[in-house]
């Protein structure tokens, strides 16, 4: 691409060149010449240095912390991010701009983004920055974008070197130290309806004192005690008690609505990963289940040890950073954000020479309501076109591929989206429809969890925990089928929880369950006006599900509580105390 200064320059050496042919000035139509050849010269061999070179430049990338070079992260560390850009081509470049994109998930904390100079076999240019994941999930790195241009400014050239890949960012594991473990206590007889494990204690604890019964191993006599008595007393020790929890992540499109990083979905992991990670310190059996409007994604049965706590964090980390997908999602709001990544990331895909357009198409097959939206025509039906090609490319819809997103609006949105969520890029999505329902409300997911609540309690062993990790302020009128899942776990000796997402940014309700004291409404600004109709919106939707459980005697916790995971931990040891026979 010609710069305004190339392009003045070669007007100026044309426009001397004309005025020294037509006065007849030799010397002055010599130099003209000359500049006019060297001018056309560079311009022939920055045209080589880029074929040549671009196909021949090499991306490395190295994430390191303390303990070196790492695929896998921890939210909230900082990790060091090395890349280095090389050519193998026989040419260098004498200047070229190396500009980093960062991943969405990634907070950038110091050093440099952006890095020029001289690019050849024997001098590669290097990055070094230092980043933190700022939740769970997926740090999905593009490439680099490369700006090349000669050493006088004449020409320029950019593109956009891709080397795509991911890192895991696995959930922070930090147990306070409120989080403590079991104490023993005072051990009476069981509470009806509750049972023990059947095999004998292991453990260091003294459970009792009895008479020494045929069989009995020597080295449980309390030789002191028999001694005392006259006769021979067996010391019991306590059976270790393993508590089964199985946590129920909601995964629907209602707890995946936010930026990057700071959704419901991303607080909903933490929170499990907390309780997962507390468990396996007090050997406690720990299950999965990843559920949503669809189904149940992903089923995992209680155990323990460090492999099923990492397996347990890798299928939280691979759904923490889920983007929702709107049904209702219109083609005129999704395309700016899609064809502005394509110009980013794949502008070879936006060439003329592979993905062209032709000036008689509107014409040819105009669309009259492209007309009367918000748009300028062309470029809308421009970037239509464009990206209805990439998109049935990339994703192999065959001959007819481009002709059907051109014309299918509905199949066209949903591609948009599969292709913005792809490279993590959050757009604002239409939340309620012409009649004001929420359309991510999908009533059908309480039917899906109802059913793995009812499977999970009939492989339940003894008396276990049931964590019901699922948005239902949306859903307070259609609770019947959990209500009757839950009342089967009740009646079973089962303790349920439920927690819900909250919103960030929205002040939390009171642990009573009512509505938090809010500010008095003020009507002269309409912004805080429905910011707080929608507070007390959500927090009237929290207290009816409130009632409806406490109805069950089931507690129901907010999520933006920092107390969550000591709230689920304390109801583990109430249960624990249950198992042992202890008030």
């Amino acid at each position: 691409m010609l710069t305004q200064r190339g392009f003045w320059f070669f007007i100026v050496v044309l426009a001397s060149l004309s005025l020294a042919v037509g006065y007849g000035a030799t010397q002055l139509t010599l130099v003209g010449a000359t500049l006019l050849l060297w001018f056309l010269a560079q311009w022939f061999l920055f045209q080589l240095r880029v074929r040549l070179a671009l196909r021949r430049l090499t991306l490395e990338r190295i994430l390191r912390t303390a303990r070196g070079e790492v695929e896998t992260v921890w939210a909230g560390q900082e990790v060091e991010v090395a890349v280095k850009l090389s050519s193998h081509g026989l040419l260098g470049l004498p200047y070229v701009v190396v500009s980093e994109r960062l991943p969405a998930l990634a907070q950038f904390h110091e050093g440099t983004l952006r890095q020029d100079g001289t690019l050849s076999v024997e001098q590669p240019l290097a990055l070094t920055y230092t980043i933190e994941g700022k939740a769970a999930g997926r740090l999905r790195f593009e490439g680099v974008k490369v700006e090349l241009a000669d050493l006088q400014g004449f020409f320029v050239a950019a593109t956009f070197v891709r080397a795509p890949h991911e890192y895991r960012v696995l959930p922070p594991l930090v147990v306070e130290a409120s989080q403590t473990p079991f104490v023993k206590q005072h051990n009476i007889l069981p509470l009806l309806g509750t049972h023990r494990h059947a095999r004998p204690g292991g453990s260091s604890e003294l459970l009792d004192l009895r008479d020494y019964l045929t069989g009995d191993p020597p080295k449980l006599i309390a030789w002191k005690v028999s001694a005392r008595r006259d006769r021979l007393i067996t010391r019991v020790f306590e059976s270790e008690v393993p508590i089964r929890c199985t946590l129920f992540v909601d995964t629907s499109n209602s707890v995946r609505v936010g930026p990057v990083g700071a959704t419901a979905l991303c607080r909903l992991v933490e929170l499990a990963a907390g309780v997962a990670q507390a468990n396996a310190s007090e050997r406690d059996l720990t299950g999965l289940c990843l559920f949503g409007e669809a189904g149940v994604e992903a089923l995992m049965r209680p155990g323990r040890g460090s492999g099923h706590l990492l397996k347990m964090l890798d299928l939280l980390t691979g759904v923490a950073n889920r983007l929702p997908h709107a049904p209702r999602a219109y083609v005129q709001a999704l395309m700016p954000y899609a064809y502005g990544l394509a110009q980013d990331v794949y502008p070879e895909w936006l060439e003329d020479d592979v993905n062209s357009f032709p000036t008689w198409l509107p014409y040819w097959a105009p669309r009259l309501r492209w007309m009367t939206s918000p748009w300028h025509y062309p470029s809308a039906y421009r970037w239509r076109k464009q990206m209805s090609a990439i998109l049935s490319v990339r994703y192999r819809l065959g001959p007819g591929g481009l002709a059907l997103l051109l014309e299918d609006d509905r199949m066209c949105a949903d591609y948009l989206q599969r292709f913005l969520a792809e490279h993590q890029i959050a757009v604002p999505l239409p939340l309620f429809d012409e009649a004001g329902r929420y359309v991510f409300a999908a009533p059908e997911k309480v039917k899906v969890l109802a059913a793995a609540l009812l499977k999970s309690i009939l492989h339940g062993k003894d008396n276990e925990l049931f964590v019901l990790c699922v948005d239902l302020l949306e859903l307070a009128d259609d609770l019947g089928p959990l209500e009757r899942a839950v009342c089967v776990a009740k009646a079973r000796h089962h303790q349920v929880i439920v927690v819900c997402p909250w919103p960030q940014g929205v002040a939390p309700p009171s642990r009573r369950g009512t509505s938090s004291p809010s500010t008095p409404f003020r009507v002269d600004d309409l912004h805080v006006l429905l910011q707080q109709l929608a507070t007390k919106e959500l927090h009237d939707a929290f207290a009816k599900v409130q009632r409806v459980f406490g109805r069950l005697g089931v507690s129901v916790i907010c999520a933006a509580e920092g107390d969550s995971v000591d709230l689920i931990l304390q109801r583990m040891r109430r249960l624990r105390v249950q198992e042992r026979g202890v008030r």
